[in-house]
Formats: structure tokens, C-alpha cells, sequence
């Protein structure tokens, strides 16, 4: 792996993280918006990104959700490859540009996991059909010709999050009234 040592993006593993940063309003309008090209996949058109509220808007549809990504970087001449692959929900998401743009992403299970993505050039946004989820992806290049990539694809929504909506869903019909009875009969001796 000599020469992907210090690739733009990293997986972090193994060292917890706090709480992400909030970056007040007026350091925001202060900051300079970095150059990074997005590519719209559908309509095949390309912009520079305008604010870091359009960043933080693109990639916050992720927060919340089961995310698949995929951490790749390679040599241009093709000697070397690097990939690490992982499913989890996205729990929140710290955008920042003081030297250099750094996106972090933080797992919502898993306060020691997370993703950085500093300096990208590109964002490639995938989005042609709405039922078959959302992506975005970044590339990075260094002037030593390793060409870093990570991959972002909505998974859907989290499980835990469908089991606690749908446990009403499994309650039975009789159980429903047994239910509505004590709660009206409790409210019935409440009155008294």
C-alpha cells in the first residue's frame, strides 16, 4: 500500500470521535466556497459547487439512513488498490473548510467509526430514478497520480427506525381493545 498512505479520503476506525462541530453563521458566510465539481448524472450537466449550505443540503439526505460505502484509491498506473467496503446509519454529517474542505461522517451506532473525505475535486451525483435510492460519489487526485474515490448509496431506511414505526402494525385486534378498555377505564377512575 506505499504511496496510499496519505490519500485524501480515510477510513478512521478504532479512534472514538466527539460530537461534531457547529460552525456558527457568520464564519460560514466568511469561509471561502471551495472549487469541487458536481456531475449530475441525470440531465448529464456540471456545475461548481456555489455554498457549503448546497453541500450540507446534498448530503444530509443521508443522515439517518443505512448508507453502503466504498473507500477505494489506486495508483493511475494501476500497480497498486486499496477498497474497504461497510453498511451503517449515517448518525450525522460535519462540514467544515478552514485550510481545506473536510467532510466528515460519522456512524450513528458507532462513535469510534467514521469517514473523512478532505479536498475532494469532484462530486458525482447518481440520482436518475427515485426508487432506486441516492448516491454521490468523490475523487480525489494527488500530484503523485493516486486517484482516491468514496462511494455513498442510500440503503434505505434504517431498521430499527421501521421496527419501532411498524410495532403497532403487530398488535392484534383483541389486544387493540384490551388496550383502549384500560385506557379508557383508567381515565374513567381518573375523573372520580
Amino acid at each position: 500500500m506505499s504511496g496510499t498512505e496519505n490519500t485524501a479520503l480515510r477510513v478512521r476506525a478504532g479512534r472514538a470521535f466527539g460530537l461534531p462541530r457547529q460552525v456558527s453563521p457568520a464564519k460560514a458566510c466568511k469561509q471561502p466556497c471551495p472549487l469541487v465539481k458536481i456531475i449530475y448524472t441525470r440531465g448529464n450537466r456540471t456545475e461548481t459547487l456555489a455554498t457549503l449550505a448546497t453541500l450540507r443540503k446534498i448530503l444530509n439526505r443521508f443522515v439517518g439512513r443505512r448508507v453502503f460505502y466504498e473507500v477505494s484509491s489506486r495508483n493511475k498506473r494501476g500497480h497498486e488498490f486499496f477498497s474497504a467496503k461497510n453498511v451503517f446509519v449515517v448518525g450525522s454529517i460535519e462540514i467544515t473548510n478552514y485550510e481545506h474542505l473536510r467532510i466528515l461522517i460519522f456512524d450513528g451506532r458507532h462513535q469510534a467509526h467514521s469517514i473523512e473525505i478532505v479536498n475532494p475535486q469532484t462530486m458525482r451525483i447518481y440520482d436518475e430514478t427515485s426508487g432506486r435510492g441516492f448516491a454521490v460519489s468523490f475523487v480525489c487526485d494527488d500530484e503523485k497520480g493516486v486517484e482516491t474515490r468514496c462511494y455513498l448509496r442510500d440503503e434505505g431506511e434504517d431498521e430499527e427506525r421501521i421496527r419501532e414505526r411498524t410495532a403497532l402494525q403487530s398488535i392484534t385486534l383483541p389486544e387493540l381493545f384490551e388496550y383502549l378498555d384500560d385506557i379508557t377505564a383508567a381515565d374513567v377512575r381518573t375523573r372520580r
